[in-house]
């Protein structure tokens, strides 16, 4: 029986305030939920590209040649220790009638093998596999005409579709890279039979090294492995180099030599037929042969003279074409840990020291009952037992509801938003102990620890005095009251508010940081969204003005470039033959140097801070912001470049705003002065005159269809593999911004019913004197109002550096988010504060309308 009325008691805990109940209940669970969500969503998202990565053995390296490649590197690559090398062709070429471009792969067997969705692979050299962009529009069975391509190596420009397949190489759908076809922007990609190209060379080799497959691709170990096995790549195709070169000149100087053995034999018989008086008419002609042969032979040699070392560039998989889909899905996943480190740990602690300060009231209001069964004979550890059941059971089914919505549903939802696109496809979801218990602690200290201490405080009081009203703290004079002419011209209910905000302080603590932390949250996830949405805009819209880059082919004759400069003179609203080249380093940016200066009409140069105007002048270079700050340097300062293969020592003349690359800008006269190099112009910069999206591509086109032009980069492509980042992080923080929401909601909920239950009989008393209801709720609510205005300034003030520090985080290594935010960031958390504090306004109103004065301020004695 005793036992029955126990937990019968206990039982009555949980449901005599069912409100209290459900707040702690969601509390916990929406800190779980965001803490575990985001915690496991980047490594579920690296454990399924990983897992896709292994099952297509995709290649860590690519090497291509400008001579092309052969068995013979092949067999040479093979004798490095652990290294597996795949051959294999590809070419750009446009789908006929249009300006869409495709990459054709030939099959791979051993590595980057491609993954089968529907149909089969091709059997011979008139069939063909498109990659999933291009399913839309085609089905098994149909026909795909190509155009011609530039370089010759396709048999067929027909093919039958027999299938679909994902690559292992180009992980995203929408933005696949440049290409040398087309818009020159890859619109999708194919596999086709070897059979299907003719070369007598390989276009590109596929290396795998043993040693990474035992590291995963996100990994520092791999990073630093792969760096090394690179560096063992590089040394080895240089002594490639060297016999290729060897080799390459071996058949055309046997040729030689037997031209001027017969040649030598021809000279000798011109000789003979001098001595035997033969007339000089008659061995005229012979004459004439030997002069066309020596001048031939002269030729070969000087040509073979200049034939230079095979150059080979090696790529990893971030930088080798069509790796911006894999590029944008690892920075993802580092960004979205970035922010589960930050974002929901914050959360989590403001939800944690709310229930804290719920536990505690609920020990508090408990006392006479906790008094009334020590009387009755139960022991403290029974009565303490109570409370710790109430703390264990509300926090763990808080808890392990945030941890079975967090890691089934937020983790999933968010990573299908990042990945859409992209062919590693669904989440794997995984389970992380350290993450679960260290939720399930959190909770633990956030929810039992409390009740048990404070509980044991109380109940070291003998029954009887714990059956009697808690007594008040001894009156003090606040801070306030001692400044005398500021306290006297105070208002009766303000002196009221002042006194009383001062004499909780426990809560007036926690309706401040609960507010600060919520308003903080939600400030920052509005920056982010503002800050990423942003940079697109700004960078292509106002920063960057040029459309294209037009690369000429400097081997074509002046008639053959007449062309370009027409399509120019036609198309162009501003044109400039400038000089691009690649800077490495352990930050690669790219270097473009103009001839005069003029650069005002392509690229606006300006501080960030200030907005002022940067000139090109010949004292130095300007950097963009995110290069100079990876580089460490300032205006004014030094660095040392590798330009050209070697080492530059280049002054930072200015850092120029810019959000997406890396770029350094010269005037001609500085480059040569810095590198003491010749200037060379490579490359046309080109602004429109009509500068829509779809003239942009169709000009594109235009002039990649030009026998002077090998390749087009235009804007465009960049602004959507920006738009890509930029769409899923924008809708990861919608989702973190309406759980912020939701926190202030339950925060303020539960400490406001917490001021009204503690201060009930205070309130009935003000009623019985006769104030009005709307004086009532205010005599309280009038606190909360104040307390949550220093609680959404400083929210605010925190919010800018948590705004700050996440910013910083999910930055890629070429990217950089705007950190200035609008007003409306500012507006919309003290907005929705208000917003909630009015409707919870209206909820007290109503309750202490329907208060029982004197049930309220019955005796307890």
């Amino acid at each position: 029986m005793k036992k029955k009325k126990y937990w019968k008691d206990v039982l009555h805990a949980f449901t005599i305030s069912f409100g209290r109940t459900l707040s702690i209940v969601f509390l916990l669970a929406l800190g779980a939920m965001a803490l575990t969500g985001l915690k496991v969503t980047g490594p579920n998202m690296q454990n399924t590209a990983q897992e896709y990565a292994s099952k297509t053995k995709m290649a860590d390296f690519y090497v291509t040649s400008d001579y092309g490649l052969t068995k013979t590197e092949k067999a040479e690559l093979n004798k490095i220790k652990g290294v597996q090398v795949e051959l294999a062709n590809l070419t750009d070429v446009a789908i006929k009638h249009t300006n869409s471009a495709v990459r054709i792969f030939s099959v791979p067997k051993k590595m980057s093998l491609c993954t089968l969705i529907s149909g089969r692979m091709p059997k011979n050299d008139a069939e063909i596999v498109l990659g999933p962009s291009l399913q839309k529009k085609y089905r098994v069975g149909d026909k795909i005409v190509f155009s011609k391509d530039k370089a010759k190596l396709l048999r067929k420009n027909a093919y039958t579709v027999v299938g679909f397949a994902k690559s292992a190489d180009i992980w995203d759908n929408s933005t696949m890279g440049s290409s040398s076809a087309g818009t020159g922007e890859l619109k999708g990609y194919a596999f086709a039979s070897e059979k299907a190209f003719d070369s007598a060379f390989y276009a590109i080799g596929r290396i795998r090294f043993d040693d990474l497959s035992n590291h995963p691709y996100y990994t520092d170990d791999y990073d630093k492995k792969a760096d090394d096995d690179q560096g063992l790549l590089k040394n080895k195709l240089q002594e490639i180099g060297k016999t290729r070169l060897e080799h390459l000149k071996a058949q055309p100087l046997a040729k030689i030599e037997r031209t001027k053995q017969k040649l030598s034999e021809l000279k000798e018989n011109i000789e003979q037929a001098k001595r035997n008086g033969v007339p000089a008419l008659m061995i005229a002609k012979q004459q004439e042969r030997y002069d066309q042969g020596m001048s031939s032979v002269k030729a070969s040699e000087n040509k073979l003279s200049q034939m230079k070392k095979p150059t080979y560039t090696i790529d990893d998989r971030e930088s080798i074409a069509g790796s911006d889909g894999y590029g944008t899905y690892k920075n993802a996943t580092t960004s979205i840990s970035a922010v589960g480190n930050v974002f929901p740990v914050v959360l989590y602690l403001v939800a944690a020291l709310v229930t804290l300060t719920t536990m505690t009231r609920f020990v508090d209001e408990e006392r006479l009952n906790a008094g009334l069964f020590r009387a009755l004979g139960y022991t403290k550890r029974q009565v303490i037992s109570k409370f710790v059941i109430y703390g264990f059971v509300t926090s763990m089914s808080g808890t392990f509801i945030g941890i079975l919505v967090g890691n089934f549903f937020l983790s999933p939802m968010i990573s299908d938003i990042i990945s859409k696109t992209t062919v590693v496809g669904s989440e794997k979801i995984g389970f992380y102990w350290s993450y679960t218990l260290l939720t399930v602690a959190a909770a633990l200290i956030s929810s039992v620890l409390p009740a048990l201490l404070v509980a044991a405080r109380n109940l070291g009081e003998e029954p009887a005095h714990l059956m009697l009203p808690k007594p008040p703290a001894s009156g003090s004079k606040i801070l306030l009251e001692k400044i005398a002419f500021l306290w006297q011209k105070l208002s009766f209910t303000q002196k009221v508010t002042a006194r009383n905000i001062f004499r909780y302080k426990q809560r007036m603590l926690m309706t401040i940081f609960g507010v600060a932390g919520s308003v903080a949250l939600l400030f920052s996830g509005l920056g982010i969204q503002t800050s990423v949405s942003g940079v697109s805009k700004r960078q292509f819209g106002q920063i960057l003005k040029y459309d294209m880059l037009v690369f000429n082919d400097s081997r074509k004759s002046a008639g053959q470039k007449t062309k370009s400069e027409q399509l120019l003179a036609k198309k162009a609203r501003a044109q400039e033959n400038v000089m691009l080249k690649s800077v490495h380093g352990k930050n690669d940016s790219s270097l473009f140097v103009f001839p005069d200066g003029n650069i005002n009409s392509f690229v606006d140069l300006r501080e960030r801070k200030g907005d002022q105007k940067i000139p090109l002048g010949n004292s130095g270079a300007v950097f963009s912001e995110k290069f100079a700050n990876l580089c460490g340097v300032k205006k004014g300062d030094s660095v040392k470049l590798k330009i050209n293969g070697k080492k530059v020592r280049v002054r930072v003349a200015g850092v120029a705003e810019m959000y997406a690359g890396h770029f350094i800008y010269m005037t001609k006269a500085y480059y040569e002065k810095a590198t003491h190099d010749s200037y060379r112009s490579n490359v046309t910069i080109v602004r429109l005159k009509d500068q829509d999206v779809k003239n942009v591509e169709n000009t594109a086109a235009d002039f990649i269809k030009l026998p002077d032009v090998y390749n087009v980069s235009q804007n465009t492509s960049l602004i959507k593999q920006l738009a890509s980042i930029v769409d899923s992080m924008q809708m990861v923080m919608i989702i973190l911004t309406v759980l912020s929401v939701l926190l202030a909601i339950v925060i303020l909920y539960n400490l406001t019913n917490i001021n009204v239950a503690e201060r009930i009989r205070e309130l009935s008393t003000v009623k019985v004197l006769g104030f009005h209801d709307g004086e009532v709720t205010l005599y309280i609510y009038r606190e909360t109002i104040v307390l949550s205005a220093v609680g959404i300034v400083l929210g605010l003030l925190g919010g800018q550096v948590l705004h700050k520090i996440i910013l910083n985080m999910i930055g890629s290594g070429y990217i950089m988010f705007d950190p200035s935010v609008p007003l409306k960031v500012y507006l919309i958390p003290v907005t929705a504060i208000i917003a909630i504090l009015f409707v919870l306004g209206c909820f007290v109103n109503h309750k202490l309308k329907r208060l029982d004065m004197l049930e309220a301020l019955k005796s307890v004695d």
